[in-house]
């Protein structure tokens, strides 16, 4: 499965009366999470202040900062019972995260839910009944803030559009492009592993398109990569579509490539 930019940033605002003891918490709590050693359990005081700071916008953020921060040492876990409890954490902050409208923390965590895994067993399969994926204000959220912020990281120009040069105004066109596009591909995915009918799918994608600047060939790879409407009980090869899309979208590119320093000459 594919996630979205997994440069993440968070926002710095805190509501916690203590926001530094929230942090050190959420940062000794997910330690405590992958340590084959220890075992949380549910009654436990420790799992009661994680479920008191998941209340709090920053208690989520930091979780999610501090599991993404984790990745690269704990990504493949060897513990079932490290995988189990990880995914009882998501299905907490997830929860919460619908009922308080945080799209941000909910969208990282989803990302990161495509990531952990045990023995090719990821921990978005233990998440599949969670009334948030059936949220097309979450999506439709989550995807405009995938591209909003990956957006922010790669954009080089922060001069206002009215002052930048053509030059300038052709490479944020083109990155914006290569943004929107790589995000809906990954969108698209999650949304059909999540089992999300075709029918919404197909209009995220379409509502989605209206916005977009993608040249057409971009958006006949994306309709591909979607499941088809007409026949839903088809078997669905994600992975060999992924593959293929990103083959064309290569070749794609580097046409548009040579097309740009060939106009340039």
């Amino acid at each position: 499965m594919t996630s979205s930019n997994g440069n993440e940033r968070f926002s710095n605002s805190c509501t916690c009366p203590e926001p530094n003891s929230c942090s050190q918490f959420m940062r000794t709590y997910v330690q405590t999470i992958f340590d084959a050693s220890t075992t949380i359990s549910p009654f436990s005081s420790l799992r009661e202040q994680y479920n008191k700071l998941c209340m709090q916008e920053c208690g989520r953020r930091e979780f999610a900062r501090n599991v993404t921060s984790s990745r690269s040492s704990h990504m493949l876990l060897t513990c079932e019972n490290r995988f189990l409890q990880l995914a009882a954490n998501f299905a907490t902050i997830l929860h919460i995260c619908e009922q308080e409208d945080d799209i941000e923390s909910a969208k990282v965590l989803m990302v990161l839910a495509f990531t952990y895994q045990w023995e090719g067993r990821f921990i978005y399969q233990e998440l599949m009944s969670l009334p948030i994926w059936s949220s097309m204000r979450f999506w439709n959220a989550a995807f405009l803030h995938a591209v909003h912020t990956e957006r922010k990281l790669r954009t080089s120009h922060n001069e206002c559009f009215s002052r930048q040069t053509p030059e300038q105004r052709l490479e944020s066109a083109e990155i914006h492009k290569n943004i929107f596009f790589g995000q809906m591909s990954s969108f698209i995915t999650n949304m059909a592993a999540f089992e999300l009918p075709a029918k919404e799918i197909s209009d995220f994608r379409e509502k989605m398109f209206v916005m977009s600047e993608l040249e057409e060939d971009q958006k006949d790879m994306l309709r591909q990569l979607s499941p088809n409407v007409l026949d839903e009980a088809s078997e669905f090869s994600f992975a060999d579509k992924l593959v293929n899309l990103r083959e064309r979208g290569r070749s794609f590119f580097m046409s548009m490539s040579r097309s740009l320093s060939a106009d340039s000459d």
